[in-house]
Parts: structure tokens; C-alpha cells; sequence
């Protein structure tokens, strides 16, 4: 601003001492077209410098809520993960904590068995102690029986073996008898007498002689008997008494020493399991912590964030208020214009809706006046008609000093009053010169410095505003507010001074 003031008074102070040394007509002319000419550069800068103030402004705004975006997309998904963090460390403290009752439990279980075990196995070796004696018992008496029986039988033995005896001296007495009786002679009775003496010896001598080599050998056989079982007795004695004494204290320790392993086994598991715990429950306060500074920080990013919205949403207020109370042209960004594009329609003209004195070429895409003694505006709408949205179209106006472009709510009407009413919203060229926007509460001049060629128009049914841009270099020329009720449509009018045509643009550039 600076350099386009300085600017202007150099000229202004040049051309002033230019007339005071010529001080001519011809000098206050030429200071009266360089201040003219100053003024109309000074306009252009600041207007220029404005504008790439208010671009670089909405280029440094876009990047910020881009970056605020990204910062809160960020943020969203470090959430979620510590989110996702929390949960498996919960879930995994909680299976933890099952773990933990469960290898009690588990060990408890153990520790029982074994003792069960333990217990049974005694039982089952006691008894086996115990049928083990009866067993010895049962045999030590069935030995006794037998040594009875066989004394008994070896008694029985020997008095029938005497019987025997007794029998056979009786009957070679009595043979000897009858052979002397026979015989009658002393000879014969001495020789039996001493062949009978000479026979009962040797059978006593025999008799004793076996009688004591048996009872000898039985008597040996028992002693060995009797010594093996007073052996098997001992050892069977000192059994018992060891079992009784000895085996009840070994299993005792064995139990407990047992016991003791298990219990200091679930010790050391015990605390393996409280000192992941900790670990665990360290790392989740850290977490915590962690999330509770980024939960902090987001708050900050937000505040922010809103604080740069609503800093953006008044330069966009001040800045649609500077549209709305200024004819100056402002230049579309690449961004906006954009916007516009994408919202572009192909409008087809409705013969139907013509007005007599108007051709429509086939294609629906010229119109021009062909007759004459006319109304002044004879218009023709367009086939589709508009109920929401945006919708964009372009016109092509050429050379021609006469010609109506906006929208109308009257499907019916072949032309457009001078003075227009409720239901239309339009801009107007008379003699090639005067540029208006009409509307039912607007009649208003637009001051343009060059009559551009092609006229975007752009409908924003549901923000109720039609805005007018030059198509060709992208300026926004104007904008008319109001409320669209219903359907509207576009209307347009080539004027009845001229046969030039208006044409619809049906390729329409992208940025």
C-alpha cells in the first residue's frame, strides 16, 4: 500500500511541476490523464495484492484444517490402539488371575493324590505284611500237624511193628511145638530153643538198631524243622516290629518331605506369578499414564482445531460479506472453481417455452431473435427444471449489446417484463454498455471495466443465491440472494435489437 501511495504522489507531484513550468492547457491535461492513469494503477495493485492476500490466506487456511485432520485422524487411531492395548492387557491380567486359581487348584489336586497314594500304597503293604504272616502261621501250623501226624504215625509204627513181632514169636514157638511134638526128641528141642533165643536177639538187636537210627534221623529232620521255623519266626518278628516302628516313620517323612516339595513348588510359582503381575500392572500405569497425556493433548489439538475453525468460518463471513456488499470482481481459486465444475449441468433449450419470435436450433443449444415489432425481452426456458442443489451452466453472449441470462419460476411465460416481479433472478445488457442485476427487490448496476464474452451462472437452490462469473477468467461478477420456491428453470433472452445468437457451452473446461 505503502508503494502504490508513494507511487501515486510521484506522479501527481511530477505532472504538478510540469504544469507550473509550461502552464499550458496542455500540461493540466497531461497531469489530469497521469493522475487519472495513477489512480486506475493504484486500484489495479491493490485489487491484485488483495486478492493473492485472501488466496494465500485461504491456501494457508486449507492447509491447517488438512493438517488438523490428519493430527485428529492420528490421534483416532492412537486412541484405538491404546484402546486395543488396554483390553489385552486386562483380558490377559484377568486369564492371569485364572491361571493363578487354577495351578493352585491344580496343585491342591496333586498334593491330595499323592497323599492318597501314598496312603494306599501303605495300606496295601500292610496288608500284604499281615497276609504274609497268616500265610507263615498257617504254615507253621500245618508243619506242626504234619510232625503230630508223623510222631503219631511213628508211634502207631512201632507198636504194630511190636505187634508184629510179638505175632511171629508166638507162631515159630508153636511151630517149634508141634515139630517136637512131631519130633519128640531133647536134640530137636534144644536146637529149637537156641535157634528161637539166637532169633529174638538178632530181631531185638535189629529192631533197636533200626528203631534208633530212624528216630535219630526224624529227630535231626525236626531239629533242622524247628530251627527254620524259629529262624522264619525271628525274621518274621523282627519284620513286624520293624513295620510297626520303622515303616510308619519312613512313610510319615516321605509324606511330608513330599508335601513340603509342593507346597514350596506353589511358592515359587506363586511368586513368578505376582512378579509378572506387577510388571504387568507397571506397564498398564505407564499406559495409563501415556493415554491420560495424549487424552490431554488431544483436548489441546481440539480447542485448537476449534479455535481455527471458527477463525476460518469469520474470514469466510467477512469474506461473503465483502461479496455481497462489493460489485468488485474476485477471482475463483482453483478450489472453488472446482467445486463449480463438478455441478455442471447440460442445459437443453425447450422449444416449447419459445417465444414466437425466437428460433431454437435442434440441438437445444442456440437461440436468436428472428422476427420483428416484438417484445423487447422474448425468452425461452430451458427443458430441466431445478428443485435442490447446485447446478452450473455456461452461456456464450459474443458481440451482442442485448441479452437476458438467469432463472425464472414462470414455466408459462414467453417473455420477460421490463420491470420483473416475484419469480425472477436475472442479470440484463442493454445497448452493449449497461450491466444489471434485476430481481423483484434488486435493480442494481454492475460496474464492469470489460464486457466478458462467456457468463458462467451458477444456481445454489438450497442456499438460495445465483451467482454470475466471467467463464473465461474465472472472476465472480455477482450475486443475487432470495428464496427459490419450487421448481426453477433457466431462462434466457437474446434481446430483439440484434440477430446475434446466445449459445450454450456444452464443453465446459475443467481447472
Amino acid at each position: 500500500m505503502a508503494t502504490q501511495h508513494s507511487l501515486v504522489l510521484g506522479i501527481v507531484s511530477g505532472a504538478y511541476e510540469r504544469l507550473r513550468e509550461e502552464d499550458s492547457f496542455q500540461a493540466g491535461l497531461y497531469v489530469a490523464l497521469a493522475a487519472a492513469v495513477g489512480i486506475l494503477v493504484a486500484v489495479i495493485l491493490y485489487f491484485t495484492c488483495y486478492t493473492g492476500i485472501l488466496k494465500r490466506e485461504n491456501e494457508r487456511l486449507g492447509k491447517v484444517l488438512g493438517s488438523l485432520k490428519r493430527e485428529k485422524e492420528t490421534l483416532g487411531k492412537e486412541k484405538e490402539a491404546l484402546q486395543k492395548n488396554y483390553e489385552i492387557l486386562k483380558s490377559k491380567n484377568e486369564r492371569l488371575g485364572k491361571e493363578d486359581s487354577s495351578k493352585v487348584g491344580f496343585c491342591v489336586v496333586v498334593v491330595v493324590g499323592i497323599l492318597v497314594a501314598v496312603i494306599l500304597w501303605c495300606a496295601y503293604y500292610i496288608a500284604c505284611f499281615k497276609r504274609d504272616i497268616k500265610r507263615l502261621t498257617r504254615e507253621k501250623e500245618d508243619l506242626q500237624k504234619n510232625y503230630d501226624s508223623l510222631k503219631g504215625k511213628n508211634e502207631r509204627l512201632g507198636k504194630e511193628k511190636e505187634d508184629l513181632q510179638k505175632q511171629n514169636v508166638l507162631g515159630i514157638v508153636s511151630g517149634e511145638n508141634e515139630r517136637l511134638g512131631k519130633g519128640d526128641s531133647f536134640e530137636a528141642g534144644l536146637y529149637f530153643a537156641f535157634a528161637a533165643a539166637v532169633g529174638i536177639l538178632l530181631l531185638v538187636i535189629l529192631y533197636f538198631a533200626c528203631y534208633t537210627g530212624i528216630l535219630k534221623r526224624e529227630n535231626e529232620r525236626l531239629g533242622k524243622e524247628k530251627k527254620a521255623l524259629q529262624k522264619n519266626y525271628e525274621i518274621l518278628k523282627s519284620k513286624n516290629e520293624r513295620l510297626g516302628k520303622g515303616d510308619s516313620f519312613e512313610a510319615g517323612l516321605f509324606v511330608i518331605l513330599c508335601f513340603a516339595f509342593c507346597i514350596a513348588r506353589v511358592k515359587r510359582e506363586i511368586k513368578k506369578l505376582t512378579r509378572e503381575k506387577e510388571d504387568l500392572q507397571k506397564n498398564y500405569d505407564i499406559l495409563k499414564r501415556e493415554n491420560e497425556s495424549l487424552e490431554e493433548e488431544k483436548e489441546d489439538l481440539q480447542k485448537k482445531y476449534e479455535t481455527l475453525k471458527q477463525e476460518k468460518e469469520k474470514v469466510e463471513a467477512d469474506f461473503k460479506e465483502l461479496l455481497r456488499n462489493t460489485n468488485m470482481c474476485v477471482y475463483a481459486v482453483d478450489r472453488d472453481w472446482k467445486k463449480l465444475i463438478e455441478v455442471c449441468v447440460k442445459v437443453t433449450l425447450d422449444p416449447d417455452t419459445a417465444s414466437p419470435c425466437l428460433t431454437v436450433s435442434e440441438d437445444g443449444s442456440r437461440v436468436r431473435f428472428t422476427g420483428e415489432g416484438s417484445a423487447e425481452w422474448p425468452s425461452v426456458l430451458g427443458r430441466e427444471g431445478f428443485t435442490s442443489g447446485g447446478h452450473y451452466w455456461e452461456v456464450e453472449v459474443g458481440e451482442k449489446g442485448y441479452w437476458v441470462l438467469g432463472v425464472s419460476t414462470h414455466p408459462h411465460e414467453k417473455s420477460i417484463p421490463e420491470k420483473p416481479g416475484e419469480g425472477y433472478w436475472l442479470v440484463r445488457l442493454v445497448k452493449g454498455k449497461t450491466c444489471k442485476a434485476v430481481s423483484q427487490s434488486v435493480d442494481q448496476t454492475l460496474n464492469l471495466e470489460k464486457m466478458c464474452k462467456m457468463w458462467g451462472v451458477y444456481l445454489d437452490h438450497g442456499g438460495g443465491r445465483l451467482s454470475f462469473y466471467n467463464a473465461e477468467t474465472r472472476f465472480h461478477i455477482h450475486t443475487l440472494e432470495g428464496s427459490f420456491p419450487g421448481q426453477v428453470y433457466p431462462i434466457f433472452s437474446p434481446g430483439s435489437h440484434d440477430k446475434g445468437p446466445l449459445i450454450i457451452n456444452t464443453k465446459v473446461k475443467n481447472v
